[in-house]
């Protein structure tokens, strides 16, 4: 039993040191800097068409910051409603895409009840594919 004990506890150590380094794995080519983990979602626009895309919330204050980490479930439910209802060929525009981070900005801070002075100030999209 002592060598399990061992082998148990050497993974556990091994375990929490790759959760620990995961942020600094995340900056890839970036000369070991990292940024905030995107959210990432693949939803459905119709019969035949979804959308991929990245996005990262800029909170105005750390307490915003801590809220989204909270409600991160609600908010990835909220923005995949949003979503549901959108034409892909709007969606394709850059009027579409500036109409969507403001109504994302806006779902977000409903949820986590706040709003662009003390809560989610920007939405940026890391990736965007319509196919």
């Amino acid at each position: 039993m002592p060598r399990f004990a061992k082998f148990l506890r050497q993974t556990i150590v091994a375990l929490i040191a790759v959760l620990a380094c995961g942020p600094l794995l995340a900056g890839g080519d970036h000369g070991g800097a990292s940024g905030p983990e995107p959210l990432i979602f693949t939803v459905n626009l119709g019969n035949s068409t979804y959308l991929h895309f990245g996005l990262i919330l800029e909170t105005a204050t750390p307490e915003a910051g801590h809220e989204l980490g909270l409600f991160r479930p609600k908010i990835q439910h909220e923005i995949i409603l949003l979503l549901s209802g959108k034409d892909p060929g709007h969606l394709r525009t850059l009027p579409g895409k500036k109409e969507l981070v403001e109504e994302i900005i806006e779902a977000v801070n409903h949820v986590i009840h706040s709003n662009e002075k003390n809560g989610v100030k920007e939405a940026l999209f890391t990736k965007f594919i319509i196919q």
